[in-house]
């Protein structure tokens, strides 16, 4: 081919290749003119993206939409798991947000993990891990999961290898037990075979996500007894044991059986006990300015306690050896105090007081609870709350913000003050 023809083609090629890119990412009008944006109520920083309304059913029961996952074509599912239904919420008005929310399946036993693969909705809950096409037809993967009494069967992950992660809860509050598989991370084949114990030793294991190479999960110590700092995020750990029912966060408390803690593995991060960790996400994205490569972690605190702990979603930032480095608050949020963090091993969880100030004039999520987190393809994140809510982070426009624009977040120091 004659190199003025041969460029001429190469042009063509890359002007279809930006095309098509271009297609995968919706153009947006600015934030200020979408009718779906959330106007003085659940602060968000507002400067770097647009809080924006979903689905508000504030008719159905607290504890719908436990868990999320986003398809391809910006279908958004959703678990409803005191009613065995997975809901369908699709976007019905060409905005690119979805809006419309319909039965996809039901009969389903305490639906609460999603994860959506090359055309199929995998779902767990109960004893059973079930396939749904895109007509929402079902077929049982797993039928015989470890399951009963106690927490249920939370997240699930799909490796890059192919294999199916299952998070399993454990069949107590606080309790010795001998019921192998719960209380643990169990893989297996996509068709269900070759099932596997990957690691144990968990309470409540909510939620499951593979970052930098590595699985990792959540888990909250039990309460009463009331014990600082024992919420945990864990990087899992191929045949590891992580302490519960024996052992709780990163203290050696024997509550139970004879076996020590010294061989338990101790969490990569502790949160303030109360903050309930329930939904984890990793975020590989630049579409929203200071979240890029941050594992995002739902905390929906315990309305039993009178302190506001949790209630907010954090970001999670790690340095070069992947290990915490602390985490700045996503939602609620001031910009006042954009310096506000979680350290990766603080004895209280350390949080600041205008967070607590922001949830209780009504600004904030309290009294409602985030429960779950989904990231879009295109990095838009969508959070579900208790009281049949589901909000987007979307950019504020086409244009995405530098990421050194704004102060996102400094490590904090432990003798850091209020003043700044």
């Amino acid at each position: 081919m004659p190199l003025p023809a041969l460029v001429k083609a190469l042009a063509l090629l890359m002007l279809a290749s930006a095309a098509a890119a271009y297609a995968q990412v919706p153009q947006l009008p600015l934030c200020g003119r979408r009718p779906t944006v959330i106007r003085g109520e659940l602060v968000t920083d507002s400067l770097r993206w647009c809080p924006e309304a979903v689905i508000h059913q504030p008719d159905i029961e607290p504890y719908s939409f436990t868990a999320l996952a986003v398809a391809p074509d910006g279908t958004l599912y959703a678990t409803r798991p005191r009613t065995g239904q997975v809901m369908r919420i699709h976007d019905s008005d060409g905005d690119h947000l979805p809006d419309t929310i319909s039965d996809f399946v039901s009969g389903l036993d305490r639906p609460h993990g999603l994860v959506y693969h090359e055309g199929a909705l995998y779902i767990a809950g109960g004893a059973q891990i079930t396939r749904a096409a895109a007509d929402g037809a079902l077929t049982t993967i797993a039928a015989d999961l470890p399951a009963g009494s106690g927490f249920w069967t939370g997240g699930l992950e799909i490796a890059d290898d192919g294999r199916l992660y299952v998070a399993i809860g454990a069949p107590c509050n606080n309790c010795a037990f001998d019921a192998p598989g719960r209380g643990a991370i169990l893989s297996m084949a996509l068709d269900g075979s070759d099932i596997q114990l990957v690691a144990s030793g968990f309470r409540q294991p909510a939620d499951i996500a593979f970052f930098r190479g590595a699985l990792w999960t959540l888990d909250s110590a039990p309460r009463p007894p009331q014990r600082a700092g024992l919420d945990e995020l864990n990087r899992v750990i191929s045949g590891g044991w992580y302490g519960f029912p024996q052992c709780l966060g990163a203290d050696t408390v024997n509550i139970a059986g004879e076996r020590g803690c010294a061989d338990s593995i101790p969490p990569a991060m502790l949160f303030g006990s109360g903050a309930v960790p329930s939904s984890l996400e990793a975020y590989p994205h630049a579409t929203l300015p200071g979240t890029e490569d941050t594992l995002l972690v739902a905390l929906s605190g315990d309305p039993s306690q009178t302190d506001i702990v949790g209630y907010k979603v954090i970001m999670v930032h790690f340095d070069a050896a992947d290990q915490p480095l602390g985490a700045s608050v996503l939602l609620p949020y001031r910009r006042e105090s954009n310096r506000a963090a979680y350290l990766p091993n603080s004895a209280d969880g350390l949080f600041w007081q205008d967070l607590i100030y922001v949830n209780e004039v009504g600004l904030g999520i309290y009294p409602q609870q985030p429960l779950a987190l989904a990231v879009s393809p295109q990095g838009w994140i969508y959070i579900s709350l208790t009281g049949g809510r589901i909000i987007a982070l979307r950019p504020r426009d086409q244009t995405h913000v530098p990421a050194d624009a704004y102060p996102l977040w400094t490590p904090m120091h432990p003798d850091f003050d209020a003043d700044g």
